[in-house]
């Protein structure tokens, strides 16, 4: 009787072990996927889909769109000169010449829209987030164009060069956007920022850009 009474403690003590070390388990988890929650939230305002053991145990949703992370203003001037020809030859009197200029402000962030996904290993706690590249948000005129043209007595500019002028002035803005380092920039000011964050609760975080359209 003795010898069953101490195999049902033996069992009962193991079971409690067992429950106990399950328990610490599930709330260590929970709170990594809090940490991870609140410094995305802090860092993007989204809240990323998060999944531990393939199972989906919180979904993507972000109050606005997109988020502007760097904000740059630049001077962006194009030009225009032109001149008749006869025989490869420069004919006088009608070389003229027309520029435009502007500010430009350019915003690169990130589309919310865009997935943003955290797989978390319930084991070693370790994070893997996959999020899509940052993006040129907008690329907006500010103040007045500065325009100035000069005609050449046999080769006046005409309105629809005019209006062709401020066309290319727009689109060399956003090719000077997308070449700028603004996207890259945007990255890495939330990379360190998220890595600080989960860091600093001694989880260890990979991150994995990827390409994603946006959306429209």
């Amino acid at each position: 009787m003795k010898h069953y009474l101490g195999i049902c403690l033996i069992l009962i003590t193991m079971a409690g072990i067992a429950w106990f070390a399950l328990r610490s388990c599930t709330a260590s988890v929970d709170h990594t996927i809090d940490t991870v929650r609140d410094a995305f939230v802090s860092v993007l305002r989204v809240t990323p889909q998060v999944t531990v053991n393939q199972r989906v145990v919180l979904t993507q949703t972000a109050p606005i769109a997109e988020l502007a992370v760097v904000t740059k203003e630049e001077l962006v001037t194009i030009g225009l000169t032109e001149h008749f020809e006869v025989l490869s030859v420069q004919v006088p009197l009608t070389e003229k010449t027309l520029t435009a200029e502007a500010v430009y402000r350019i915003k690169a962030g990130f589309d919310l829209r865009a997935p943003f996904s955290v797989e978390i290993d319930p084991a070693t706690h370790d994070v893997h987030a996959t999020m899509p590249h940052a993006v040129i948000l907008s690329v907006e005129q500010m103040g007045n164009l500065t325009y100035h043209g000069d005609d050449a007595w046999l080769n006046r500019i005409t309105d629809a060069e005019r209006a062709e002028i401020v066309n290319n002035l727009n689109a060399a803005a956003h090719a000077e956007a997308e070449k700028s380092n603004l996207k890259e920039d945007a990255e890495k000011q939330v990379e360190q920022r998220l890595n600080e964050l989960i860091h600093h609760n001694g989880k260890p975080m990979q991150l994995e850009w990827i390409e994603s359209k946006r959306s429209s």
